[in-house]
């Protein structure tokens, strides 16, 4: 059952595909962003985009890298320096620049590899970032200086992360990649205090993406260097 999950999976990951690059070539209609030409009010809601590697964060700015008429006609960059270098991301951070409604959030991904990866969606208000992130080389414990019976003793302890956990997550999808772009799809968002699906977000609030394959609390998965680009955020 498990093979025919993933079969399925993978067949509706490639039908989305072609249907998303069919919205995208046709001008895919992001909402509220529709308001103004060029997407300007897109550009203006969104801050730049940092995705977070075991080891640094590549920044892109949306315009340029994400978003823009080149890559919505071609799947692929105009100016090399504009590029979304291949790295094992665990966190793609979306920050918002102003209040919104959101119905749904897109994304093309791609890879050398084959592999499913699965995709988990928290958002934070401003100040509840997660600082303390669990890569797969992060250790689980550490040594620490305790006193007993007024001798100072070293013990081992465990490390506590701010990674949310899955279930805490407020949407979910799985990502067939490849050699060519495969895509997601995340809507019906599910966040405290809220039953209509929609993702509300804050100014100075963040959505975090995180790719399990690549997370320290997924330490048994296979991690997959990919590339991603076409963010599309449907607001209303």
């Amino acid at each position: 059952m498990k093979r025919n999950g993933k079969i399925a999976r993978r067949v509706f990951a490639a039908a989305l595909g072609i249907a998303l690059t069919f919205s995208l070539t046709a001008c895919m209609d992001l909402g509220y962003f529709e308001t103004e030409e060029n997407y300007k009010a897109f550009y203006d809601s969104i801050g730049d985009i940092e995705a977070i590697y075991d080891g640094g964060v590549h920044s892109y700015d949306l315009k340029d890298s994400l978003f823009n008429t080149y890559t919505v006609e071609n799947l692929a960059w105009e100016d090399d320096e504009d590029k979304v270098a291949y790295e094992e991301y665990v966190y793609i951070v979306v920050p918002f620049k102003k209040d919104l409604t959101i119905e749904s959030v897109a994304l093309f991904m791609a890879s050398d590899e084959k592999d499913e990866l699965e995709v988990s969606a928290f958002y934070f208000p401003n100040g509840f970032e997660p600082n303390e992130i669990k890569f797969k080389s992060s250790p689980d414990t550490k040594i620490i200086k305790v006193t007993e019976n007024g001798v100072e003793v070293e013990k081992e302890a465990p490390i506590e992360y701010d990674d949310p956990l899955k279930t805490e997550r407020a949407a979910g999808e799985f990502c067939y990649v490849s050699s060519e772009w495969g895509s997601f799809l995340m809507e019906g968002f599910s966040q405290p205090g809220y039953t209509d699906g929609f993702l509300h977000v804050e100014e100075g609030g963040s959505l975090y993406l995180r790719i399990e394959n690549n997370s320290g609390l997924e330490k048994n998965t296979q991690s997959c260097k990919f590339s991603f680009i076409n963010l599309m955020i449907r607001a209303v």
